[in-house]
C-alpha cells in the first residue's frame, strides 16, 4: 500500500505541474482579481487531492468493513441478535452478498425509505407542472437509490415503484483510472412512457476518489459556456488533465458535431484507444446516445435529470453539455433527436457549484427561460451546496434561484442560500445551534409527522457528529427527502395557480 501511495503522490505532483503550466495561459486572462497571485489555488488543490488519495485504500477497506457489519446486523435482527447468533450458532448467521438486492450502502441504511408518495403511477411524472411534489419526490428518491447496487436498483424500480428500469451505468474516469461514475435510468412505464428519469450517484462516504472530485477547485474554460469544474468534466468522461490535448479535442468535437445533422463522432476528447475500449463506458457519450434511442422509442416522454451531492453536479454538467453548442446552443440539430428539447426538469439536491458566472448565465438562459426547469434544493446549513467558493479568488457561481429549506422544512425561494461561503463567525454560531435543534427535532419527527419520518440510529449518530461539523449533517439525504415530503405542493411560485395537479388527486 505504501508503494501505491508514493506512486499516487509522484503521479499527482508530476501531472499537476505540467497541467497547470498548460492551464494557466487559458485561465489567467479571464479573472479580474487585481494583483492577487492565484498560483496558491493550484497548490492547494494539489495538496487536497494528494491528502485524500493517500488514504484511499485504508478508507475503502474501512468503509467496506463498516458497511458489511451494518448489513450483517440488519439481516440478523440487530446487533444483540447478531452477537447471540454468532456465539451460539455461527452457521446460522446471514451474510448478504454485496451485489444482492438486500445489501445497502451506508447512505441506504441512514435513509432506508424507498416508497414513493402515493399517486397513480400513470400520472406521477406526466403533470404539466414539473415542479409538483410528486415529481420532486421521484427525483429525490431516484437520487437516493442511485447510491445502491444494480440489483437493488432493479428491485426498487420494477417491484416497488412499478416502473421500468432502462439501464444502470458504471462509467470510466480516465484521470482516476477507475469506474467512479454511476448512474441509472428508468421510465414511468414500459411502453409509451410519459417520463424518462436519469439519476447520477453522489459522493460515497468512503470513496476517496469521489472526495477528490469534490475537493478539486481547478477548472477549464470552454468557449461560450464558461469555466467548468475540471473534476466534473473528467467524471463525465469528457477529458483527462494528464492529456491536456484531450480538452482541445473536446472543443473540436463539439464544434464538428454542431455542424452536422446527426453527430457521428464522440463528444469526448479522450484518445482513440480509450474511446474504442468497450469495457470503458464514458458517461456523457454513452448515456446521451442511450437517451437518443430511448426518446425515439418513447416519443411522448419528457426527460428528468437528477442527482444528490456530486450526482447533482454531474446532472447539471450533463444537462449543460446537452445544450452546449457554439452556434445554436443545441447539441442535436435533428429535432427528432433533440434531447435538450425534451427536458422537463433538472432537479439537484445539495449540489456543489459547477462553473463560473458565464456558465451560470448560459444555464439560466437555457433552463429557466421562458419557464423554470431547474430546481436546486438546498437544506439549511448544507456545506456541500456552498462549495467551491463564490468569490473573486475561486470564481464559482450557482445559477437560478435556490429552493432553500430552513431547519423546520419551510421553503424559501432565494437568489442564493444564506452564508453562501459559510465563512462567518455568525454562521459558525448559528449552524451549531441549528444542528442541536435538528438533533432534538429528529427524536420527535415520527410523533409529529408519522412513522415514515422516524430516523435510524445511523442518522442520529450523523446528527451528533454534526454538532462539530454542522454542514456535513445537513447534507444527509434524510433532510432532502423530508424537505420534499413536508414542503409545499409546488417549488415554483408560478405554478401555484395551476390546478391540474389538484384535479389529478
Amino acid at each position: 500500500m505504501g508503494t501505491r501511495v508514493a506512486d499516487d503522490r509522484c503521479y499527482l505532483v508530476a501531472h499537476y505541474t505540467s497541467v497547470w503550466s498548460y492551464l494557466w495561459p487559458h485561465i489567467s486572462h479571464s479573472l479580474d482579481v487585481g494583483s492577487v497571485n492565484l498560483d496558491w489555488r493550484a497548490r492547494f488543490s494539489l495538496f487536497m487531492l494528494w491528502s485524500v488519495r493517500s488514504i484511499s485504500q485504508p478508507l475503502k477497506h474501512f468503509g467496506r468493513w463498516v458497511e458489511k457489519a451494518i448489513n450483517i446486523c440488519a439481516s440478523n435482527g440487530g446487533i444483540l441478535r447478531t452477537l447471540y447468533t454468532l456465539s451460539m450458532d455461527p452457521q446460522a448467521l446471514v451474510d448478504p452478498s454485496e451485489d444482492s438486492e438486500s445489501y445497502l450502502t451506508f447512505n441506504g441504511h441512514m435513509e432506508p425509505r424507498i416508497r414513493l408518495l402515493q399517486a397513480p403511477s400513470s400520472q406521477r411524472l406526466c403533470l404539466s407542472c414539473p415542479d409538483s411534489k410528486a415529481v420532486a419526490d421521484v427525483c429525490a428518491m431516484a437520487s437516493k437509490v442511485a447510491y445502491e447496487n444494480p440489483k437493488f436498483i432493479e428491485f426498487v424500480v420494477n417491484q416497488n415503484w412499478k416502473m421500468h428500469l432502462l439501464g444502470t451505468y458504471n462509467c470510466w474516469n480516465e484521470f482516476q483510472k477507475n469506474n467512479s461514475t454511476q448512474a441509472f435510468m428508468f421510465a414511468d412505464r414500459e411502453t409509451d412512457a410519459g417520463a424518462i428519469v436519469l439519476a447520477f450517484r453522489g459522493t460515497e462516504a468512503f470513496n476517496a476518489y469521489d472526495w477528490c472530485t469534490d475537493l478539486d477547485f481547478s477548472w477549464y474554460e470552454l468557449p461560450q459556456l464558461g469555466r467548468v469544474h475540471l473534476g466534473f468534466l473528467e467524471a463525465l468522461g469528457l477529458g483527462d488533465r494528464t492529456r491536456m490535448q484531450s480538452f482541445q479535442r473536446l472543443k473540436q468535437n463539439i464544434y464538428e458535431n454542431s455542424r452536422t445533422p446527426l453527430p457521428q463522432t464522440p463528444t469526448s476528447g479522450l484518445p482513440d484507444f480509450v474511446l474504442s475500449d468497450e469495457t470503458k463506458l464514458l458517461a456523457y457519450d454513452h448515456i446521451s446516445a442511450e437517451l437518443v434511442t430511448i426518446l425515439r422509442k418513447h416519443r411522448n416522454a419528457k426527460l428528468y435529470i437528477t442527482g444528490h451531492s456530486l450526482g447533482g453536479a454531474l446532472a447539471t454538467l450533463f444537462t449543460a453539455m446537452l445544450f452546449y453548442n457554439r452556434e445554436e446552443n443545441r447539441v442535436f440539430y435533428n429535432t427528432e433527436d433533440d434531447v435538450a428539447r425534451r427536458l422537463a426538469a433538472l432537479y439537484t439536491f445539495g449540489q456543489p457549484r459547477v462553473g463560473d458566472k458565464s456558465f451560470a448565465s448560459f444555464m439560466d438562459t437555457s433552463l429557466n427561460k421562458p419557464t423554470m426547469r431547474y430546481f436546486r434544493v438546498v437544506y439549511n446549513n448544507d456545506m456541500v451546496a456552498r462549495v467551491p467558493f463564490d468569490n473573486s479568488l475561486f470564481g464559482f457561481k450557482h445559477f437560478g434561484n435556490s429552493c432553500y429549506f430552513t431547519y423546520n422544512y419551510t421553503l424559501q425561494i432565494l437568489p442564493d442560500e444564506p452564508f453562501p461561503n459559510f465563512f462567518s463567525p455568525l454562521y459558525m454560531v448559528l449552524s451549531r445551534l441549528y444542528a442541536l435543534f435538528e438533533l432534538v427535532q429528529s427524536f420527535f419527527m415520527s410523533y409529529r409527522y408519522g412513522g415514515e419520518f422516524s430516523e435510524t440510529r445511523l442518522s442520529t449518530v450523523a446528527r451528533i457528529a454534526g454538532l462539530l461539523v454542522p454542514g456535513i449533517a445537513g447534507h444527509s439525504l434524510v433532510n432532502y427527502i423530508n424537505c420534499v415530503r413536508l414542503g409545499p405542493d409546488h417549488l415554483d411560485p408560478a405554478c401555484l395557480q395551476n390546478t391540474e395537479w389538484d384535479k389529478s388527486q
